[in-house]
């Protein structure tokens, strides 16, 4: 489980999600797939220690348009890692 956003902030840059540069002080709205990201990733049990990597690629896939309207669900059909099996 990753608890801080500073732990998941690599990951997002390299997937190429925009990461605001005061994590604790953002406006949703202007990093839509950054808030996606902390929202899914953060407090999360990973049923591998490299999910988080993986989730940046899958939540940087979305769509503008769709990123604030996705669910859970869809992204978990899109393939995003959370709990405690493996994929």
């Amino acid at each position: 489980m990753l608890a801080f956003p500073e732990l998941i902030a690599p990951a997002a840059t390299e997937a190429g999600i925009e990461v605001p540069p005061d994590l604790g002080n953002f406006d949703p709205e202007e990093y839509p797939h950054w808030t996606v990201f902390c929202n899914a990733q953060l407090g999360q049990p990973m049923p591998t220690p490299h999910a988080h990597w993986d989730n940046a690629k899958v939540i940087a896939s979305i769509s503008d348009e769709d990123i604030m309207n996705i669910t859970v669900a869809q992204l978990i059909g899109k393939g995003l890692q959370v709990g405690f099996s493996k994929p």
